[in-house]
């Protein structure tokens, strides 16, 4: 499986190859990721509420969109939201990436999570760009962590 940062963001580009071929590798590592993290969400709330029926209905709406720009941006945004709302999620990947899912937990998700949900989801990509921006190239503390004077 590939590593959280190129889930997430891709490959750097010194690494991408010129075929579609990597694009539907990266929609398949994604595919599995997030059939996962279904598979946990059912163990966690039971599969026989209502609520894991709804989320397993709009999960696989997402497992079923082609392996393309949009669809690929929104299995990101669906793993963006997953880590930020389950720590089991967290725990896996930061095995391998610890200081990223660090860095995602505690100042990019939740600055990017609740405006994303407050405009219903809409925009997977814009999710998918801040987290990214604000991941490599903002490493401002944005007063998650700032202490009173």
């Amino acid at each position: 499986m590939p590593a959280l940062n190129t889930l997430l963001f891709g490959q750097p580009l010194s690494e991408r190859g010129e075929g579609d071929d990597d694009v539907a590798r990266l929609g398949r590592a994604l595919d599995n990721v997030l059939r996962g993290v279904l598979d946990l969400l059912g163990r966690e709330t039971g599969e026989e509420t209502e609520a894991f029926r709804q989320a397993q209905m709009e999960w696989h709406r997402v497992l079923a969109s082609e392996h393309d720009y949009a669809g690929i941006a929104a299995r990101r945004a669906a793993l963006l939201f997953a880590l930020h709302a389950l720590a089991p999620v967290r725990a896996h990947f930061a095995k391998r990436e610890p200081a990223l899912v660090a860095d995602l937990e505690a100042r990019v998700l939740p600055a990017t999570i609740p405006p994303f949900l407050g405009g219903m989801a809409q925009r997977p990509e814009g999710l998918v760009v801040m987290a990214s921006t604000l991941t490599s190239m903002w490493r401002e503390d944005m007063g998650q962590g700032a202490s009173a004077a």
